[in-house]
């Protein structure tokens, strides 16, 4: 069976490999993924996979899928949108390595029943995707879903933690800042003290939080005592009783500077909130063998990034380890990783990678016991 999977995904390695090119070349951002969406689409139907477009109301979603019988439902996600300056999170890889195991994977389907089935999720850069197909039913019915994201680094199970933000918009009265300076109520003061008292809050904040920000309005001309601005934040931490406390502790320096100043505040969220990833160990472990299997070994560290991935690791077991995909080690949203994925050195671990993935969906699909302890695992934590 490993063999049969081997073959299949070799066979195809040429055209993965060119459809991940034509993807970096033709970037789209998100929401915008429609040519994208429909390459993935053209291709896995050419392989035999039954295709649903437009999926939980998400016009550049879609679903691809080989079932048979009554067996495990493995999910693999592909993400394909991309940032304003190109596929500089790999985006380009994680699609094509997500169809290349699934193709594989189907192969033997023949011999064990099941479902193996490729998720578009669009959005991923502004956490939109997933939470959508999510609250649309779109994996209720699936045991497992994976991908890999390449990196700089190997991490099998990477520290990714809850993010959120709020743009917080103080309004106080505007008047001539030369004439009558004591008639107005500056607005950018309050910004000034929020920003201050978010500073002197991180030092009572335990390890691994994150609060950073941009004054997004800060007043139109000098001469005038500005009389509305704005300010953006976004949080992290990586457990989430512990980052709605630092959200109200953020309000509460909000509320401080506009009582202080005597301007008014209002504030809203901008962002979904992401999810940590949840870990899944007997999960991990699988993937963790057959990786070694091609002598990749997990070295580095990796926490405070984040990605909608961690809101479907609330809702079944997920798998998504970081794999070195750049020969440099250079880290992903940089220049540097935009023009290390696309050497031979990644276009290799985007072949790798994608029989990685199909092997511990096979290990899923042939042993029972397995997706017990997967399943036993994600329902203790």
């Amino acid at each position: 069976m490993k063999e049969k999977i081997f073959n299949r995904i070799e066979e195809i390695k040429e055209e993965i490999i060119a459809l991940s090119m034509d993807i970096y070349n033709n970037p789209e951002v998100a929401l915008e993924e429609f040519e994208t969406c429909q390459k993935l689409c053209n291709y896995l139907e050419n392989k035999g996979f039954e295709i649903e477009k437009k999926i939980g109301n998400m016009d550049t979603a879609f679903k691809a899928s080989k079932k048979n019988k009554e067996g495990p439902k493995i999910v693999f996600i592909a993400e394909y949108d991309a940032l304003p300056y190109g596929h500089a999170c790999g985006h380009h890889l994680i699609c094509t390595m997500s169809l290349a195991a699934a193709i594989g994977l189907s192969e033997v389907l023949d011999k064990y029943p099941g479902e193996v089935c490729v998720i578009g999720t669009p959005a991923e850069e502004i956490g939109e995707g997933k939470p959508c197909l999510i609250e649309n039913g779109v994996f209720d019915d699936y045991d497992v879903a994976m991908m890999i994201h390449p990196d700089g680094v190997t991490v099998l199970q990477p520290n990714e933690v809850n993010v959120g933000g709020y743009d917080f918009t103080f309004t106080g009265k505007t008047s001539h800042a030369g004439q009558l300076p004591y008639e107005g109520v500056n607005a950018l003061d309050a910004i000034v003290l929020f920003y201050n008292n978010i500073s002197v809050l991180r030092q009572q904040l335990k390890d691994g939080t994150r609060i950073h920000g941009i004054i997004t309005s800060g007043g139109d001309v000098v001469n005038s005592i500005p009389d509305r601005c704005t300010i953006r934040y976004e949080v992290r931490h990586i457990d989430l009783n512990y980052y709605n406390e630092v959200l109200k502790k953020v309000i509460k320096c909000a509320e401080a500077a506009a009582w202080a100043t005597g301007c008014t505040l209002e504030y809203k969220s901008f962002e979904r909130t992401c999810l940590n990833l949840k870990k899944n160990t007997p999960f991990m472990q699988i993937f963790k063998n057959h990786m070694e299997e091609f002598g990749i070994y997990e070295e580095g560290s990796y926490s405070g990034g984040a990605s909608d991935i961690g809101d479907l690791s609330y809702k079944l077991p997920v798998l998504q380890p970081l794999v070195v995909f750049s020969e440099d080690r250079s880290s992903v949203h940089t220049k540097e990783f935009l023009d290390a994925s696309i050497t031979s050195f990644a276009k290799q671990r985007l072949i790798i990678g994608s029989k990685i993935m199909a092997l511990t969906g096979f290990d899923i699909l042939a042993n029972k016991n397995l997706l017990e302890k997967i399943k036993n695992e994600f329902h203790s934590v």
